[in-house]
């Protein structure tokens, strides 16, 4: 787990512009001028919206998303879907509005907690809260995180099975499939949904896509604005990247 994570900080960016320029330093002392400017076409390309736009839209159309004014049953969902399982997108170890020695859910992992918790009239079955520590620092396991804000929101305790063993995608998978289940709604980020259906479906689960905590804007046009440099459009395309290497990665460990 070590060693995945500090790989895919120096595959994506910032990570992987700032590990070339410090080899360019190195092997370049006279630093040529045109690999210099090779890195800042690409930090400024990585930093607009439509290069991350391009980056993200495949991977948040893969799935349509649940039709907001039907029921679930009208998208074809089976009678006998046994769960909404809900993964988990990381935590505020800390955070001092939660109370002392509490964890929050980062932006991207409370999304997926609000939108799984509108779900709770239309589909009255159990939720599994996914996600456990990456590396232990004392901080809560990410499924006990969720179930505190779900019980907060007013979901009952007892429709909550939390799951705290796994540390990425292919554990949720694994460790839900232990479970029993057979047949899953998945809750995720819209951009994460594509690599998550297939580590469900390797682990042998019939999944109901779900996705939400989408990233590109739609219907509004680029302006000039859309081509200056953010860190919003550069965490969209870390985002972007980190999915296509995390999909060929799976896909090449886990045919």
């Amino acid at each position: 787990m070590f060693i995945s994570k500090l790989c895919t900080t120096f595959l994506l960016p910032p990570g992987c512009i700032i590990l070339g320029l410090i080899l360019i330093a190195l092997l370049f002392p006279r630093q040529p001028k045109f690999i210099i400017g090779v890195f800042i076409l690409l930090l400024y390309l990585f930093s607009i919206q439509p290069v991350t736009d391009f980056l993200l839209r495949p991977l948040e159309d893969t799935y349509p998303p649940l039709p907001a004014d039907a029921s679930l049953s009208n998208r074809g969902i089976p009678d006998e879907a046994e769960a909404i399982v809900v993964l988990g997108g990381g935590t505020v170890q800390g955070s001092p509005d939660a109370g002392r020695g509490r964890d929050t859910l980062k932006t991207d992992a409370l999304k997926r907690a609000v939108y799984a918790f509108s779900l709770r009239d239309r589909f009255p079955g159990p939720y599994i809260l996914s996600g456990g520590k990456v590396f232990d620092y004392g901080q809560e396991a990410e499924a006990v995180t969720a179930a505190g804000l779900f019980i907060s929101l007013g979901l009952s305790p007892e429709r909550l099975i939390l799951e705290t063993a796994s540390r990425n995608t292919w554990e949720n998978a694994k460790e839900a499939a232990k479970l029993g289940c057979k047949q899953v709604i998945l809750v995720t980020s819209a951009y994460h949904i594509p690599r998550s259906v297939f580590c469900f479906e390797r682990n042998g689960m019939s999944v109901v896509p779900a996705p939400a905590d989408y990233k590109c804007e739609r219907g509004r046009k680029y302006d000039f604005f859309s081509f200056m440099p953010s860190m919003d459009s550069l965490y969209g395309t870390y985002l972007a990247l980190h999915e296509y290497i995390g999909l060929f990665y799976y896909r090449s460990v886990y045919r």
